[in-house]
């Protein structure tokens, strides 16, 4: 059996990934605009600690800490878990080295999160990279299987929170990236993920996890002050079940068509995650740093907000007419070209009438 040349065409995709992806993508950003200026991992918590929050930042520090904060990470690592079996299903059908496209393809992703990392630490790329080589050997599972397995490792997670007493800045982000994988790989094999329930099974699980979610999250931030190790494990706690919520409320969007032209721009931002995810961390930085030496001290969250505005209205208005001309974006077009060894096909043929 040969390696394969040409990966998956575009016109295979599920779109709901790619828009989950894409709305997953500018979630990650408002979260990670609070530590853009920082040098290494261990001042994240005491940056947050020492932001000055004023009136007017008051809405959006909440806003970001209930509803942003370890969710869209979550729900990214859902996603790429999802990838997973993607890749995998189509390239096994083809009866092509499977093993080999696999290693080589996330190897080169690992090769790309250290590259990363040498510009910011906030990297997740290697930690993605890592977890996809747990993940090869059990990729055959059931439904059940991932999803009793993901809550093994997230009950470690809890553990772990719960002793070290940082919520949402835990030293633990292998296991987190793991069980929201596995959590991801039965939502994809149960079908959850592409569209294959009802808008009403959608809207209610929507409201069920995101009703049983958001206030567990929001109980556990209430008792910071109190007690940063309870009210770690208690936020903790209620990720997934807002992570769960969200992938619903997008999925039932979907279905009823509510949403078509903000999830054409999210389904193409998402075609180009890994472009775009290593783009917020070349403009967040540059925006972050400079404005802060600009005003001679550090940002509020009011400008963090107006930059993650503008780098949100950036990145959709760019990705839609750049996934119109090309089949990937540059640096998954790199990516692939190297999985497959042969440059692939980079501009998009247009039809002919």
């Amino acid at each position: 059996m040969g390696t394969p040349t040409e990966p998956t065409g575009t016109l295979e995709r599920h779109q709901s990934l790619d828009v989950l992806r894409g709305f997953a993508l500018v979630g990650i950003f408002a979260a990670n605009i609070y530590v853009f200026d920082l040098e290494q991992l261990g001042e994240v918590e005491a940056s947050f600690q020492a932001l000055t929050i004023g009136l007017a930042d008051a809405p959006f520090a909440v806003f970001t800490a209930l509803f942003i904060l370890n969710k869209m990470m979550a729900l990214f690592s859902i996603l790429f878990g999802a990838g997973i079996l993607l890749f995998t299903d189509r390239v096994g059908q083809r009866q092509l080295s499977l093993g080999r496209s696999y290693y080589t393809r996330n190897l080169i992703l690992a090769g790309i999160g250290l590259l990363h990392g040498l510009l910011w630490f906030g990297d997740v790329l290697l930690i993605y990279a890592v977890c996809a080589f747990v993940l090869y050997p059990v990729r055959g599972w059931s439904t059940a299987r991932f999803s009793l397995a993901g809550s093994v490792v997230w009950s470690a997670v809890l553990g772990a929170s719960f002793w070290s007493g940082t919520p949402g800045i835990a030293a633990d982000t292998v296991l987190r990236a793991l069980s929201m994988m596995l959590f991801g790989m039965a939502l994809y094999r149960s079908g959850i993920l592409t569209l294959k329930r009802s808008i009403k099974w959608y809207r209610t699980y929507s409201r069920r996890f995101l009703g049983l979610g958001l206030p567990v999250c929001a109980i556990g931030w209430g008792l910071y002050d109190v007690n940063e190790s309870i009210s770690s494990m208690i936020h903790n706690l209620g990720v997934p079940f807002v992570a769960a919520g969200y992938i619903c409320l997008v999925m039932k969007l979907l279905l009823r068509g509510a949403i078509p032209k903000i999830s054409k721009r999210l389904s193409a931002a998402g075609q180009m995650a890994l472009t775009n995810y290593l783009l917020q961390t070349v403009l967040g930085t540059i925006f972050v740093t400079g404005i802060n030496e600009v005003r001679g001290e550090r940002l509020t969250v009011v400008w963090m907000m107006i930059i993650t505005l503008v780098v949100w209205m950036l990145q959709l208005s760019w990705s839609k007419p750049w996934m119109e001309r090309f089949e990937y974006g540059p640096v998954e077009w790199l990516w692939r070209s190297l999985t497959y060894g042969k440059a692939q096909r980079f501009k998009r043929r247009l039809l002919q009438l």
